[in-house]
């Protein structure tokens, strides 16, 4: 939160986001209101990410762009924002300067976030969507840069990922059907198999201890229901997703169509259900393959490093999976060492387990492959919205 101002148009008075249109001032003391419930939440929201002068600046600076907001759209609503008059708001800010609408909207940005995270959202997963991306855009995000590739290119480039040979070797074991439970899920005594066929070896053991297993067991490991595989998990569910098996009366059958377009080395119809697969292998392993002992944090955290990987900016591999030394933090945040030790290696994990799919590259830096972009970008949608459902 930038509490800088520019030094030009200082006749608007106060805060740069305060536009000299009048009217906004008689709407302050109902915002203050309104956000009195949730103040000392937000409060430690911004400290988690700043010092404790940034973070009043910062509160009243929110208060003064929640109240031009109001203004805007004619009522005070402190828990969403309406994008059409968003919008509005950063035509003035952007007529006072780019660097003030840029500090309103990584102010606003982490606001909608703390809306999200704490369940007070109380618009539509729709509508956060689209003021999020128009904070996004606003304050100059690195959000995922989906490249155009030829279509020869393309092929190529699919064609040397491990996800397309696993998909193949599940569906192949598929043959031509399974029996699976009413959801679709695969019956327990065909978990082993299943599982060869993503490159797994376990025993199925319906007494095995229900633990949450990683991405790639010890060989041998005995396992007892199908979501302690995440990976098992993720392919079967992300074929399922994209057409590829369909559920008829407890037999997961395959798609004819799909299933050859998968098999095809060329193609849009190739390139588009390698997409999908994609797609549901990010979303499943940011979903789900971290364990119901963890929160969301820990997906969140992948999910924020994932879209730099896509990004025109990719994090270097040590900072993004650095865990702060003890003492390392500043006394305002020492509190956070714990969820640090905790979040960060989880978070990695989730990555490492994507890179062994090939879905991303860790090297010097977190790259998601150009190719992969696209899918990737809807995934990390679909993950936000499950998470604000």
């Amino acid at each position: 939160m930038s509490k800088s101002k520019p030094a030009t148009n200082k006749s608007r008075g106060g805060h740069p986001a305060r536009t000299s249109s009048a009217g906004a001032s008689k709407f302050e003391n109902q915002v203050r209101v309104a956000m009195r419930p949730y103040l000392a939440q937000l409060r430690a929201f911004f400290n988690q990410r700043h010092d404790a002068a940034d973070t009043e600046a910062g509160i009243e600076g929110l208060v003064t762009l929640l109240t031009v907001h109001a203004r805007l759209r004619g009522q005070v609503a402190v828990s969403e924002l309406d994008h059409d008059a968003l919008s509005i708001q950063f035509e003035d800010l952007r007529a006072i300067g780019d660097e003030v609408a840029v500090a309103c909207a990584s102010m606003l940005r982490e606001f909608v976030l703390f809306l999200a995270e704490s369940g007070r959202w109380s618009g539509s997963v729709e509508g956060f969507k689209a003021v999020f991306d128009l904070i996004s855009a606003q304050g100059g995000e690195s959000p995922v840069v989906v490249p155009e590739l030829d279509e020869d290119g393309a092929d190529a480039r699919w064609a040397k990922l491990p996800m397309v040979s696993t998909a193949r070797a599940l569906l192949a074991w598929v043959g031509e059907g399974r029996d699976v439970r009413p959801d679709g899920s695969l019956l327990d005594v065909d978990l082993a198999p299943a599982a060869a066929a993503v490159g797994l070896t376990v025993l199925h053991d319906p007494g095995a201890a229900a633990t949450h297993l990683p991405w790639d067991p010890e060989a041998g490991t005995a396992v007892a229901t199908l979501v302690q595989l995440p990976k098992l998990d993720a392919y079967w569910n992300s074929l399922l997703r994209a057409g590829l098996l369909t559920n008829q009366q407890g037999k997961a059958v395959p798609t004819p169509v799909v299933s050859e377009a998968l098999h095809a080395d060329s193609g849009f119809s190739a390139r588009g259900v390698k997409d999908l697969i994609a797609e549901g292998l990010y979303a499943h392993i940011l979903l789900n393959a971290v364990g119901s002992e963890n929160d969301h944090t820990v997906t969140q955290m992948a999910a924020a490093l994932l879209s730099k990987a896509g990004s025109a900016n990719p994090p270097r591999t040590e900072a993004a999976f650095a865990v702060p030394a003890p003492g390392e933090l500043e006394p305002e945040q020492a509190h956070l060492q714990p969820l640090f030790e905790k979040t960060v290696p989880a978070a990695e994990s989730l990555l490492r387990a994507a890179e062994s799919e090939g879905l991303v590259r860790i090297g010097k830096h977190v790259r998601v492959p150009r190719v992969l972009r696209a899918p990737l970008e809807r995934a990390l949608t679909r993950v936000a919205e499950e998470l604000l459902a």
